[in-house]
């Protein structure tokens, strides 16, 4: 079986609901998602016990300080989240944050944890959730001493959240009510033919096409058309969680379909919570893009000092590269879930986009040729 599946309908997703946009602006749903894809926490978040802050003490367990700043069990609790995508920039974008944002402190790895660990936590997404709230926590910054300190915020960077429906289930759950509306998300994406072949780079280590990326994607492919059938679904996103597919090799392309994703996070989340940048338009600007995100987290836009050119994101950049045939039916595969993100877009004027959608450049990402 060749690349020429990639073209084949069979491995095009079925219609996901697209929000429709209601009298004030707001995503509006014909109808919830079916139970069967979504897992939704549709109860309210249990009461917690939480106190409001007070001033002239050390917070205490989730509490806002006067200027804005949250904590929990003494800690800086991460209200912003760079959700995703994976191989699209974000830890370039991460680093820029806390090296030009005032009031950004970042995390740190627990022993015997991997260093990325103080970047992206996975507490959400993994089994580390076992663990707890205060685990988790330790791996940020203590909260400020006094109410009244200038404003300070951490991040957690795990760009598997986006992927992953529970995360934004776990979100309401964890947080107090008054919490959740503050939240502020930071998508980057990439051309999801890019990202796949950047995914390939770092990830395939062994196996068929560990030396040819047109090897990899034709088997690959060819397993996600047979955990289809063994599930009885053409449905990409949210993966099968049979235990029958090989979950990483379906999440290596549904990773990719960026539209799903983002609409089941527009249906659990405010669209104002969420700001979207690409890695063209991060690398195009980056000063603008890292002050849109200060701004969005409600930091100073004006910046401790100028951005570093967008870091380095040849982190993310695979050198080579794929043949044009390749490009072009992986491109077929993508285009229509690329125009139906683009439809999203268009569709929500209260999410932030930076620069701007039409500089996003999604028009251009790989179509049919």
């Amino acid at each position: 079986m060749s690349l020429a599946l990639l073209a084949s309908p069979s491995f095009v997703a079925p219609p996901t609901p697209v929000p429709s946009l209601g009298s004030n602006g707001s995503a509006v749903f014909d109808a919830a998602p079916p139970a069967a894809q979504f897992s939704v926490f549709d109860a309210a978040p249990p009461a917690a016990q939480f106190s409001n802050a007070t001033r002239g003490r050390r917070l205490l367990q989730g509490e806002f300080s006067r200027e804005g700043t949250f904590c929990s069990h003494n800690h800086l609790m991460p209200l912003a989240l760079m959700l995703g995508c994976q191989r699209c920039g974000g830890q370039s974008l991460y680093e820029d944050v806390m090296n030009s944002v005032r009031g950004a402190r970042r995390g740190h790895a627990l022993r015997g944890e991997p260093e990325h660990y103080g970047r992206e936590q996975h507490f959400y997404a993994t089994d580390a959730w076992s663990q707890g709230v205060p685990h988790y926590l330790e791996h940020f910054p203590p909260c400020p001493r006094q109410q009244s300190s200038p404003y300070e915020f951490t991040v957690d960077a795990t760009p598997a959240y986006l992927r992953k429906p529970i995360v934004a289930d776990r979100l309401v759950e964890v947080l107090p009510r008054n919490a959740v509306p503050k939240l502020r998300f930071v998508v980057i994406l990439r051309d999801p033919v890019d990202r796949l072949y950047a995914y390939w780079d770092a990830f395939v280590l062994s196996g068929v096409g560990v030396n040819r990326f047109e090897a990899w994607a034709d088997k690959t492919m060819e397993n996600v058309l047979a955990c289809q059938k063994r599930v009885g679904s053409n449905e990409l996103w949210p993966p099968p969680d049979t235990g029958v597919c090989d979950e990483d090799t379906v999440e290596g392309v549904a990773a990719g379909l960026y539209a799903y994703q983002l609409i089941y996070w527009l249906h659990r989340f405010d669209p104002k919570q969420f700001l979207v940048t690409t890695i063209d338009a991060y690398e195009r600007d980056p000063q603008r893009v890292v002050r849109d995100v200060a701004g969005h987290v409600g930091a100073s836009t004006t910046l401790a000092g100028a951005v570093r050119a967008a870091s380095d994101p040849t982190a993310v950049k695979v050198m080579g590269g794929m043949t044009a045939d390749a490009r072009r039916k992986l491109g077929r595969f993508y285009q229509p879930h690329n125009a139906q993100l683009l439809h999203v877009f268009n569709g929500q004027p209260h999410v932030a986009y930076s620069p701007s959608i039409k500089e996003l450049r999604i028009q251009g990402w790989t179509g049919p040729n």
